[in-house]
């Protein structure tokens, strides 16, 4: 994943930034669309309703050009979810997330932006999802600097924490370590 060659969290979220900007997305034809290149990125006709896969960043071209819409409806469930989870475990566990899950969250909400300027529906949606989104991070983030503070790291923390925490997760656990290390000294 290091791309970078700075051990930045600015860095290392930029290079998480451009992997989800390649990543791909599912979309649908909103009307037929003509063969076409964008940016050097070459899409073949697609019929009306047909659903593929396009690197996110098309996908943002594509669907401001009201040209297809996002296949992926069920992320606000899939936060909803992932929040109730959260709250329900106490303050030394998380529950799993799948990796992508930030990434496809923000694409959404990216999405869901451009298009509410005239519909206050949209609006809504993305102040709720905005809202939502805010919660699970700020109960992830209690969660993991408790965590780090513990004398040691469970064996899974890995795995249950996504990329993106899992790369504040350290941080926030060495620079922990380091405090403890310099009020205790020889006493750790």
């Amino acid at each position: 994943m290091s791309f970078g060659k700075e051990d930045s969290i600015s860095s290392m979220m930029n290079d998480l930034k451009v992997e989800s900007e390649l990543s791909l997305v599912k979309v649908i034809a909103i009307d037929d669309i003509d063969e076409t290149e964008i940016g050097g990125f070459k899409l073949e006709y697609k019929e009306a309703e047909s659903k593929f896969d396009v690197p996110q960043w098309v996908a943002s071209i594509l669907v401001e050009k009201n040209l297809v819409k996002l296949a992926d409806v069920g992320i606000d469930t899939e936060l909803s979810t992932a929040n109730n989870n959260e709250k329900m475990k106490g303050m030394f566990e998380l529950s799993e997330l799948k990796p992508e899950i930030y990434k496809r969250i923000n694409f959404h909400l990216k999405n869901l932006r451009s298009r509410s300027n005239n519909d206050p529906v949209i609006f809504q949606e993305s102040n709720k999802i905005s809202t939502e989104f805010n919660d699970l991070i700020n109960t992830r983030i209690s969660k993991m600097v408790s965590i780090a503070s513990l004398p040691e790291t469970p064996d899974n923390i890995q795995k249950i924490l996504t990329p993106e925490e899992y790369l504040l997760f350290n941080i926030v656990s060495s620079n922990i370590q380091e405090w403890r290390e310099s009020i205790l000294g020889d006493e750790l």
